[in-house]
C-alpha cells in the first residue's frame, strides 16, 4: 500500500511536470503564430502530441488510483483527496498548480485557435485573389462602375 501511495504521488508531481510543459510549448505556437512562421509549427505540433498521450496516461492512472480508494475520478475526486492527504505538502502543490496550469493552457490553446483562424482566412482570401474564376478581372472603368467580365482593359482615361 505505501508504494501504491509513492506512485501515486508520483503521477501527481509527474503531470503538473507535463503540464508546465504542455503551457510553454502552446507558448512557443503562439509565438511561430504572431510572428507568422506556420512552417516551424509541425515540431510543435507533434510535441504537443506526445505531451497530451503522456498527459492521458497520467491522469488514467490518477482516476484509477482514486477510484480504488473510494473517491470520483475527477476534480472533485482530487479535491477529496487532497482534503484528506494534507500531510502530503508536495502533491496537494503539484495538483493546485496543475489546476492552474491547465486553465492558462485552456486560454492559450483558445488564442492559438483565433490565430490560426486568423491564418486560415488569410490563406483563403490570398488563394480567392489568385484564383479568380474565369479569370475575371474585377477594375473599374473611367465612369468609377466595375467593368463587364468581359472587358479585360485597364482604362486610364480621365
Amino acid at each position: 500500500m505505501a508504494g501504491d501511495l509513492s506512485d501515486f504521488l508520483e503521477v501527481i508531481v509527474r503531470e503538473a511536470e507535463l503540464v508546465e510543459r504542455f503551457v510553454r510549448l502552446l507558448e512557443q505556437e503562439k509565438t511561430l503564430l504572431t510572428e507568422g512562421r506556420t512552417e516551424a509549427l509541425t515540431i510543435a505540433v507533434e510535441e504537443k502530441e506526445r505531451l497530451a498521450a503522456d498527459l492521458n496516461d497520467l491522469s488514467q492512472q490518477r482516476a484509477r488510483h482514486l477510484i480504488d480508494h473510494g473517491y470520483t475520478p475527477d476534480r472533485a475526486g482530487m479535491a477529496a483527496w487532497a482534503a484528506g492527504h494534507a500531510q502530503h505538502q508536495e502533491a496537494v502543490a503539484a495538483w493546485n498548480r496543475t489546476l492552474s496550469l491547465a486553465a492558462q493552457a485552456k486560454e492559450l490553446n483558445r488564442v492559438n485557435g483565433q490565430l490560426i483562424q486568423l491564418h486560415m482566412q488569410f490563406t483563403g482570401q490570398a488563394l480567392e485573389i489568385l484564383l479568380r474564376k474565369e479569370g475575371k478581372l474585377d477594375l473599374y472603368g473611367p465612369d468609377g462602375r466595375s467593368t463587364t467580365s468581359g472587358d479585360r482593359q485597364i482604362n486610364d482615361a480621365v
